[in-house]
């Protein structure tokens, strides 16, 4: 069942996998904000979103730049032969 999520998050584009890993982290910085630290909602959820906000930039440019430094690899008989 992990596998078969972890397919199909790779599979997203980049932007929605931002999108989704953000609301993510939001929910989870909310809560813990929230009960752990005791503020109160409005602060625990403006806290939440600027850190998402963050965390999502983080993870869209350092997406891009692994993406675009890394060639694709070529399968088995792709290879060039000498």
């Amino acid at each position: 069942m992990i596998e078969h999520m972890l397919l199909r998050f790779r599979a997203m584009a980049l932007p929605f996998q931002t999108v989704l890993i953000g609301a993510v982290f939001f929910t989870i910085y909310d809560l813990y904000t929230y009960f752990g630290h005791g503020l109160g909602a409005v602060e625990s959820a403006i806290e939440a979103l600027v850190a998402s906000l963050i965390f999502m930039t983080a993870y869209y440019f350092t997406s891009v730049a692994l993406r675009s430094r890394s060639p694709e690899r070529r399968g088995k008989g792709l290879r060039k032969k000498r």
